[in-house]
């Protein structure tokens, strides 16, 4: 085995996600199939397949199901270059399908079946190859990955300390989409905080995922909270765009002005557009004005291409937050 295993490593939930327009659900013709998207989701797989249409050498370790939804996601990674010799196939779980109704706007309702034995909530620990984790290139996961109960709560927090303690860079997006943490079961928020002191570049929701963790004053306050010569922060605010906290400066840029056709893994993209440009050696500033670029391009309606975001970036106007 080489030196370093130079890929990035993403763990945590995969599932199916099945896109249907709701104007086309409403007005569906009984006489047509209705039309619909299918791909690889989850906060975590979806980032690893924005990862790597970024062209960054990619792993994914999570457990799906052996039915359907897990032969796609990983027949889908594999033809992506995806390396999915991490993954963990169980016969006895199942693979998730999320349906997400995406209305005018391009906002999203996600419903997500089967409701029980969820794969992506299980990770033996003793099936992982941790000789692979100290050596990546980077290691990310998503909240979202700790919120069914399974052993994956106990196995994540051990491997980012193994990752963080072997010099491999991290990053965490906080991804509990509440902004008052009683919602959510008390071992989640556990597994999380036992997370977090591993975590190099924590992102999430500015304005309900860090106030959640810590109320402040005012969500800038919240933010500040989780940032010190260690850690540094990434919170997205959505149209109004980010704020980067690292070494005491604060940097905020605006979102693009686009169209918005379907906000399904815009902070995801984010997620892979920053590991991307921060494995390429841009600084973090840099590194989260093009993860927005990601972001603002996959909200648009386009599949991610790097060269098709670098155009994006230079010919599409920022949006003004006046």
């Amino acid at each position: 085995m080489p030196d370093r295993f130079d890929r990035a490593i993403i763990i945590g939930d995969a599932c199916v996600d099945v896109h249907i327009a709701l104007n086309d659900l409403i007005h569906a013709d009984p006489n047509r199939a209705l039309p619909y998207h299918i791909n690889t989701g989850g906060t975590s797989a979806g980032t690893a397949v924005a990862l790597a249409k970024l062209k960054t050498p990619t792993a994914f370790l999570g457990t799906v199901g052996e039915d359907f939804g897990g032969r796609f996601i990983l027949d889908e990674l594999k033809s992506l270059d995806i390396d999915t010799e991490l993954m963990i196939v169980a016969d006895d779980l199942n693979t998730v399908n999320v349906f997400a109704f995406i209305n005018d706007e391009g906002e999203r309702y996600l419903w997500g079946f089967p409701r029980v034995d969820h794969a992506y909530s299980q990770l033996d620990f003793e099936r992982i190859d941790i000789d692979k984790i100290r050596k990546a290139s980077w290691l990310h996961s998503s909240g979202m990955t700790l919120l069914a109960k399974g052993s994956i709560r106990q196995s994540l927090p051990k491997l980012f300390q193994i990752a963080c303690e072997a010099g491999v860079p991290t990053s965490f997006d906080l991804n509990t989409r509440v902004n008052d943490l009683s919602l959510l079961d008390e071992e989640a928020v556990e597994a999380i905080r036992k997370t977090l002191p591993y975590v190099k570049y924590l992102t999430g929701s500015a304005r309900d995922e860090f106030v959640s963790f810590h109320p402040g004053e005012n969500w800038k306050d919240s933010v500040r909270f989780f940032a010190d010569e260690d850690h540094s922060v990434i919170a997205r605010d959505g149209r109004n765009g980010f704020l980067v906290i690292e070494n005491g400066k604060e940097y905020s840029w605006p979102s693009y002005d686009v169209e918005v056709k379907d906000t399904t893994g815009a902070g995801d993209s984010f997620n892979a557009g920053l590991i991307c440009s921060l494995l390429e050696g841009k600084d973090l500033f840099e590194a989260a004005k093009f993860a927005n670029a990601v972001s603002g391009y996959k909200i648009s309606g386009h599949e991610i291409n790097k060269d098709a975001v670098t155009a994006f970036m230079k010919n599409t106007a920022l949006r003004s937050n006046e």
